[in-house]
């Protein structure tokens, strides 16, 4: 069973490990893809991540950052070996009961422009692309 909960300091190798695996192929598909997993330490000290764990290992986690009355999504990945399990949805109501949580008025969120499935996949969930600057688009699902 995978449950989802706030990360913890000793969770950050886990969370690297799994990152590295989410985005591998998009990695070795878009040369201009950014660091994904750098800075994770900070990250749990400053802002609001959370991990889904099944029995052994870290599956997935989300990093959100409260901006005034905006919570931005600064990165989701699922380890592709629980792919279509429902991991990343989960993350993803996580994420929108947090903003509502905090009275936030909408999610926000920037991806590149060559993901163009999880593009689509934003999209079919509501979300909407607001800007584009260079390859990174910017998107948003009002609450």
């Amino acid at each position: 069973m995978t449950v989802l909960r706030p990360a913890q300091p000793e969770d950050v190798a886990a969370i690297e490990t799994c990152l590295t695996a989410a985005y591998a192929k998009a990695r070795a598909e878009l040369s201009d893809l950014p660091d994904v997993t750098g800075g994770i330490a900070a990250e749990i000290a400053e802002n609001l991540v959370f991990v889904a764990e099944d029995d052994t290992s870290v599956v997935g986690v989300i990093v959100l950052v409260v901006r005034d009355d905006v919570l931005l999504i600064a990165n989701l990945g699922v380890d592709p070996a629980h792919s279509g399990q429902g991991v990343g949805g989960r993350l993803l109501d996580l994420a929108d009961r947090e903003a509502r949580k905090r009275r936030c008025r909408e999610l926000r969120l920037r991806t590149h422009a060559g993901l163009t499935a999880t593009r689509a996949m934003y999209l079919h969930l509501g979300w909407s692309e607001i800007a584009q600057s260079g390859k990174v688009i910017s998107m948003r699902k009002r609450l």
